[in-house]
């Protein structure tokens, strides 16, 4: 499966970025909503809550607000910067097997290369640590936080922070 799609940056809308993600793991939501489906029926039919609770805990909540949601916003927030770049003209989202990401269209700097490499992790950290610290969600928080990985250099924010840290150390020496 690989698909792409480009848009001029300035018109690409937050929503196209989450229903990608959202699309690149429909199965799982797909499975998620049968589930839980299923368990209200039967919480409806028996009066026993037991399945449905166990769809929102195992399947709903970590599927969702975990995995689509968090990864949604690390796309997102990737976006969110690069339209704010002048010099970006389109940015294409490009959905393969394993991944969805941002391809940006332009130049940009070195400096504004790292800063576009940070913002997807940085933005999740952030709702990470704001799960963890206000104690709302412990366990979704980690789906979050664990988007720090992403900055290792065998990932494409990672290696696009370490190619602009060389660009920035050839144009400096």
């Amino acid at each position: 499966m690989s698909s792409s799609s480009t848009h001029p940056a300035a018109d690409l809308k937050l929503r196209a970025v989450a229903w990608a993600v959202a699309a690149q793991v429909w199965p799982l939501l797909a499975l998620a909503g049968a589930f839980l489906a299923a368990g209200l029926a039967w919480a409806a039919r028996s009066g026993d809550r037991v399945p449905a609770e166990m769809a929102w805990a195992v399947l709903v909540k970590p599927g969702v607000f975990g995995l689509v949601a968090s990864f949604a916003l690390h796309e997102s927030a990737h976006v969110l910067v690069l339209k704010r770049i002048s010099t970006i003209t389109h940015i294409t989202i490009e959905r393969t097997a394993w991944r969805t990401s941002m391809i940006p269209h332009g130049t940009m700097t070195a400096r504004l290369t790292a800063v576009v490499a940070l913002a997807g992790p940085a933005g999740c950290l952030a709702v990470g640590a704001l799960l963890w610290l206000s104690g709302l969600d412990r366990a979704l928080a980690w789906w979050y936080l664990g988007h720090v990985v992403f900055l290792l250099p065998f990932f494409g924010d990672g290696r696009a922070l370490w190619h602009a840290r060389s660009a920035a150390q050839e144009s400096a020496g």
